[in-house]
């Protein structure tokens, strides 16, 4: 189990900013990769019995070529 705060996470998967992974976070698409620690949001990039995130974020936004979702995780 890896946690990361939002922006340590769009780093690593290589998001410009944080803004996408907020929305995800908002309607619900992220809610199995969400762990709350005294009242901070940290995502779990890599959580047991799931896909890990970048593979589930690749799966559920739109592709495009120059797009995160190209990269290899």
């Amino acid at each position: 189990m890896k946690l990361c705060t939002i922006s340590e996470t769009a780093k690593i998967l290589g998001y410009k900013s944080r803004s996408q992974l907020y929305r995800l976070l908002n309607d619900g698409w992220l809610d199995d990769y969400l762990k709350v620690r005294n009242g901070k949001r940290f995502l779990d990039l890599e959580p047991p019995g799931k896909l890990p995130l970048g593979l589930h974020l690749a799966q559920i936004v739109q592709w495009k070529p120059d797009g995160v979702a190209t990269k290899q995780f």
